[in-house]
């Protein structure tokens, strides 16, 4: 097994969703928990509905990362081409109700690991730390608050695709990044769980990667320069460095 020494590096970012916090466990739990707010979908099967969201959450993140649909539009035809496959039609003040809701349940999921945050603020004694994220400032900066994570990453080390015009893996957003923090790649650490734009991105610049793989997928292209399960194994690879 290889080690980390945090003295190679200047730069330490991190990835947000799926990375700093479960994420995808989050979205669940908030489309779950809107369900139950709306008495027409309450008959919906929880996992089917899910699963639906998700597919087109998926299906239209590139026009919101085109900027072809903008959050609000991106969020009400996410819930509409959800809602059409279960044959459910709902009108704009309904719709408009769910979005608010979900996005109400889905932040009020975030909640801080005290791990991950008492391992961040030693590292953040040593070396400049960042999150570049894809998505919208506004969750982006209320998330990190939610996870009591201000002050370790104040809002000039986010770096946020919608503020920056660029989404992952685009080498822009990562080239932007260095600019901001005036790092050079080679001593530049990336931590992400989107084996495409955390790691292949960060691979364009030539930023050295950790792969958080918690689902232990077999990696498809070029191999990550380290590979976890979860973020908090990272304190592994140091520590042990540390003894040796």
């Amino acid at each position: 097994m290889n080690y980390l020494k945090i003295e190679d590096f200047d730069l330490l970012l991190f990835d947000l969703d799926d990375t700093l916090f479960d994420h995808s466990k989050a979205v669940e739990k908030g489309v779950k928990d809107t369900l139950q707010q709306f008495s027409i979908l309450q008959k919906v099967n929880p996992d089917d509905f899910h699963k639906t969201f998700i597919k087109h959450n998926h299906k239209l993140w590139g026009r919101f990362s085109s900027k072809d649909l903008n959050f609000h539009e991106f969020s009400l035809r996410r819930l509409e081409d959800t809602l059409k496959e279960f044959n459910i039609f709902i009108d704009e003040e309904e719709s408009l109700a769910f979005v608010k809701e979900f996005q109400s349940s889905y932040l009020n999921r975030i909640r801080p690991i005290q791990e991950l945050n008492d391992l961040l603020f030693e590292l953040g004694k040593i070396v400049n730390m960042g999150i570049v994220t894809n998505g919208t400032a506004f969750n982006a900066y209320e998330k990190v608050h939610r996870l009591g994570l201000t002050s370790i990453f104040p809002e000039s080390s986010v770096i946020i695709s919608e503020n920056v015009g660029y989404t992952k893996p685009d080498e822009e957003i990562f080239q932007h990044t260095l600019n901001v923090f005036e790092a050079c790649a080679e001593r530049t650490l990336f931590i992400g769980d989107n084996y495409y734009t955390d790691i292949n991105g960060g691979k364009t610049l030539g930023l050295t990667t950790i792969w958080i793989n918690k689902m232990g997928y077999e990696c498809p292209e070029e191999r990550p320069d380290f590979m976890v399960k979860s973020v908090l194994e990272f304190k592994d690879l140091l520590t042990k460095e540390g003894e040796r």
